[in-house]
């Protein structure tokens, strides 16, 4: 989706909020769940990403520097704009960011759901599955530089 436009936001911001309300619409909503203040408090030196289109917030990604590798959690798409390249497109913005910041690698814990999602955008397969929030995860990763 081309008009999509994807850039770092400010912790706390009004975007930052937007971003938020997406990931628990997408990612905790479903079990239940929700974000606690602490939880989103943690992220506060954490790069936050995010995609729009028309001011609209469609996508979103956080960036957990550790060292010379990035770990990207909470990765969310709004559900009515799946398989447009909206995530192949925050993914390549996550990268180039990363390779601009001299970072070689990231790596995520995909739901089971993400896998091929995460595979065929060049992340491979670390390990075993294993149970995060009471879902399957694989550890995978992209070697960037």
């Amino acid at each position: 989706m081309d008009k999509a436009l994807f850039k770092i936001i400010e912790h706390g911001s009004m975007d930052w909020e937007k971003a938020v309300s997406l990931r628990e619409k997408v990612l905790r909503k479903p079990q239940g769940a929700f974000f606690t203040v602490e939880e989103l408090q943690k992220e506060s030196n954490d790069i936050q990403v995010a995609g729009f289109i028309e001011g609209r917030v469609i996508a979103c990604a956080v960036l957990v520097e550790e060292g010379a590798i990035y770990k990207m959690q909470r990765v969310a798409v709004s559900e009515e704009l799946r398989n447009q390249k909206i995530g192949k497109k925050l993914l390549e913005f996550c990268n180039s960011y990363a390779i601009k910041n001299g970072i070689s690698s990231i790596y995520c814990h995909a739901r089971n759901t993400a896998v091929k999602f995460y595979s065929e955008n060049g992340y491979i397969a670390e390990g075993d599955y294993f149970d995060e929030d009471g879902i399957p995860h694989l550890k995978m990763r992209k070697i960037l530089i």
